[in-house]
């Protein structure tokens, strides 16, 4: 039986970069399409209907949602993914325009509180920032400002540590 885990690193990866920290991971989804459930298929004699319920591919594209700590610096990840979100968007929203040219295959990691055991990791092929968002603040407050981005791709896979696989 394996060991729960408690997480607290968290880091996306882009080719030719260091792993850059993020705060968090809000939501992964893949949402798929059921056919058939609706419709009655027979009714038994004793009264029973059945139906039939089958899949017939995904409802949407698969995504994912992270939070990143807002920062100015040019080689924080909120810098770096915010210009990858600004590649996307049209020129009449001050973009480059650059949608094909923007897909990006990421790496989204989780490490052990050691900071040295990979915990989980999701490979995310050709994927573009569908959305962006920056969380409620308060200028009274303490909190840091938190940038939110939905990641929109082709596939998303999820592959576990080696080191959890093996227990």
């Amino acid at each position: 039986m394996a060991a729960n885990t408690t997480a607290s690193l968290f880091y996306i990866e882009f080719e030719g970069l260091d792993p850059l920290p993020i705060r968090s991971i809000t939501e992964v989804k893949f949402e798929a399409q059921v056919a058939g459930a609706d419709t009655e298929i027979e009714s038994t004699k004793g009264g029973r209907t059945l139906r039939q319920a089958t899949s017939s591919g995904f409802q949407t594209t698969p995504s994912m949602t992270v939070e990143i700590n807002m920062s100015g610096d040019q080689l924080s990840a909120s810098r770096i993914v915010y210009d990858w979100f600004n590649e996307s968007l049209p020129a009449s929203a001050l973009g480059n325009a650059n949608w094909a040219g923007a897909r990006k295959s990421i790496g989204i990691t989780v490490y052990d509180p050691d900071g040295q055991t990979q915990v989980m990791r999701w490979d995310v092929r050709n994927a573009w920032v569908k959305s962006y968002s920056i969380v409620d603040t308060d200028a009274a407050g303490s909190d840091l400002m938190v940038e939110s981005y939905e990641f929109v791709a082709e596939d998303i896979t999820k592959t576990v540590g080696m080191e959890q696989a093996a227990a």
